[in-house]
């Protein structure tokens, strides 16, 4: 994947979106562990509320989907227009319909969405508690006539998501033709909106979760973010190592954004092609489905958004290649328009590489 990411295929479009998807609940894994461990109960009440707002600001795309503006208000609606890949992933494998009208809708899938980031790790109550506090907050931030309930007794057999509205509340008509749109993988110029979608609601539920947990303990609370960003670039950063290990490849950047371990070019945004050598990254993000996000918080959402920056890239990168060198000449969560990376591994850079100093941006101010 990486920088050689497939954006045109069925199968490099579905590797890409099931990517993002297995990335977010990843950083979910990271991200209540700390808190959990150090806070117990009063920690994970704390991310409940995180997972809430997640759900409402998920709840304000389903608002601005075009049949919902149309006056398509309705528990099929709702489902039709899921404003991510959930339910494109969720329902590929088996012949899955929607069923119902407006009134009540539901959707069955083979497993819970996630469940494979829960396998044996005694973690299944966090899933379920993910998708019942997001699902709650989807409803009340889409209609106070709406209720969203995930059903799954266990995470690894049928999943049901069912949809019920007041009959005072349901609007529009109901499209009983309209189903689970699983051939949008097959157009990429309808498959790449919805996988660039899907990363900036990860970017959210981590800006949210983090959010109300410092809100609540401050530094404390800081301190345990920091510590689950950092678990999740070390978890992804080792993955990536030992995998290339493996395969005999030299560890080196060519190697590490070449098959970066997910996907580059259908979420990001590239001025150019940038500069890439053993030892050199150089290349200009015009946009980041991260930052979109964050930004439209204003100064705290960019806060979260570069202890985010700053905690995964330094650990991510130096858990691949311990010598790497983290920089921007300048980054979007610092109130720039572009992140300019300048990564590198000194002792990998050829006499031909382009240098960088942070002295060259300290001129230039």
């Amino acid at each position: 994947m990486g920088l050689e990411e497939d954006v045109t295929s069925r199968d490099g479009l579905l590797a890409s979106l099931r990517d993002v998807t297995e990335k977010q609940f990843m950083l979910v894994r990271n991200l209540v562990g700390p808190v959990e461990a150090a806070l117990g109960q009063a920690g994970l009440e704390v991310i409940d509320r995180g997972f809430r707002q997640f759900g409402e600001w998920r709840a304000e795309n389903l608002r601005i989907a075009p049949s919902a503006i149309a006056g398509n208000q309705n528990a099929r609606a709702l489902l039709q227009n899921w404003d991510s890949g959930d339910l494109v992933l969720g329902t590929l494998d088996a012949s899955t319909e929607i069923v119902g009208g407006p009134l009540k809708a539901s959707v069955t899938m083979p497993s819970m969405l996630g469940s494979e980031q829960f396998t044996g790790l005694g973690k299944a109550d966090l899933l379920r508690r993910y998708w019942a506090e997001t699902m709650s907050g989807m409803a009340a931030g889409f209609s106070e006539g709406c209720t969203i309930r995930s059903d799954a007794p266990d995470i690894f057999g049928p999943w049901t998501i069912t949809v019920d509205f007041l009959a005072s509340h349901a609007k529009g008509r109901v499209r009983s033709d309209i189903g689970i749109d699983t051939e949008i993988l097959s157009d990429p110029e309808r498959a790449l909106p919805l996988i660039r979608r899907s990363s900036r609601n990860a970017g959210a539920l981590y800006m949210f979760v983090a959010r109300e947990v410092i809100r609540a303990y401050d530094a404390a609370g800081e301190q345990l973010v920091r510590e689950g960003v950092r678990g999740f670039g070390r978890e992804r950063g080792l993955a990536l190592r030992e995998k290339h290990l493996r395969e005999g490849r030299e560890l080196n950047m060519k190697t590490l954004m070449l098959d970066w371990d997910g996907p580059l070019v259908s979420t990001w945004v590239f001025k150019d092609e940038g500069y890439l050598s053993e030892g050199t990254w150089h290349q200009d993000c015009v946009y980041c489905p991260y930052a979109d996000v964050w930004s439209q918080f204003g100064n705290e959402g960019l806060d979260l958004g570069y202890l985010y920056d700053v905690e995964l890239h330094t650990t991510l990168y130096q858990t691949y290649h311990p010598q790497t060198l983290v920089r921007w000449e300048s980054l979007k969560t610092r109130g720039d328009h572009v992140c300019r990376f300048r990564f590198s591994i000194p002792d990998l850079v050829g006499p031909e590489d382009p240098q960088f100093s942070m002295k060259k941006r300290a001129a230039g101010d």
